[in-house]
């Protein structure tokens, strides 16, 4: 193999390399072989450059497409918003998907996740939201309005965060203005803090009205980016759950807005935001 085809997609700047391997073995002579590196691939001086990788895979049940996202830094994630709606928007763009269809059904290391496509607009069906302080996973051991919740001290910074699991770990921080946060000191801290066993995506978020929050993202592998489709999901829960929103807000994220609905701890949440493809080429293995 000299080459692999990709595309790139972003949604609200959360940037993606799509590899569709469906009816290939590019995966797994991926896994068995580790024909390129994750890192460099994603490298925005050296490579492709993006957020994120993600691999098409043919489905094991009556599905649309199998979903494996890796992060920038290698490591693989079991579930990503704006990812699913970029390859969503690939599935539409694609003859290779039911391109007709309105309806796609993605299978994810988090589970199905269904998702509609009208218009340009993605709505994902993002399940429901984790508050079990084993499942999320984290060693906080006390609750506040079902939330694990904890005071967090680092240098001038203290804060309550609360931690929500949405098929992956989210840490969440209320404050007055996010201008004011060090997201490149703060982030890769809380990521790391041994509260969370493997590790967690981290949001600092300000309150704007109760439909509208503002947030600042550090993600798990990935460091500070645009967006984070289910870090807008668990920033909704602890907010709606802390009494600060509605039921349907809008988060205003750097990369550009994502609009939740959800109001109990036994629904599905819903995002819906777009996604667009930026190129496609072949990466040249060397």
């Amino acid at each position: 193999m000299k080459n692999i085809i990709f595309e790139k997609y972003h949604g609200n700047g959360n940037d993606f390399i799509i590899i569709d391997t469906r009816n290939k073995n590019i995966f797994n002579k991926f896994i068995s072989e580790n024909i390129f590196d994750i890192k460099e691939l994603c490298d925005r001086q050296f490579g492709i450059g993006g957020d994120g990788l993600i691999f098409i895979l043919e489905p094991n049940g009556n599905n649309h497409a199998r979903m494996i996202i890796y992060n920038s830094d290698g490591s693989e994630a079991q579930m990503c918003g704006n990812g699913i709606r970029c390859l969503v928007q690939y599935l539409h763009n694609s003859k290779k998907g039911s391109h007709n269809s309105s309806e796609y059904r993605i299978e994810t290391k988090a589970g199905l996740k269904i998702a509609q496509y009208n218009d340009g607009q993605i709505s994902v069906k993002m399940g429901k939201p984790i508050i079990d302080i084993k499942s999320i996973p984290t060693n906080i051991d006390k609750k506040q309005n079902f939330l694990p919740a904890f005071l967090f001290k680092e240098s001038n910074f203290e804060y309550e965060g609360y931690a929500v699991g949405m098929g992956n770990p989210h840490l969440i921080f209320f404050v007055e203005d996010i201008t004011k946060i060090s997201l490149s000191l703060l982030g890769p801290v809380f990521e790391n803090h041994k509260l969370f066993p493997e590790k967690t995506n981290v949001h600092f978020s300000q309150i704007i009205n109760r439909d509208t929050i503002k947030v600042l993202v550090w993600e798990r592998g990935a460091g500070a980016t645009l967006a984070c489709g289910t870090g807008a999901c668990a920033v909704h829960v602890a907010a709606f759950n802390l009494g600060l929103c509605n039921s349907e807000t809008i988060i205003i994220l750097p990369g550009g807005n994502l609009k939740i609905n959800w109001s109990r701890l036994e629904e599905e949440i819903v995002m819906s935001g777009t996604a667009k493809k930026v190129f496609s080429g072949n990466y040249f293995l060397n």
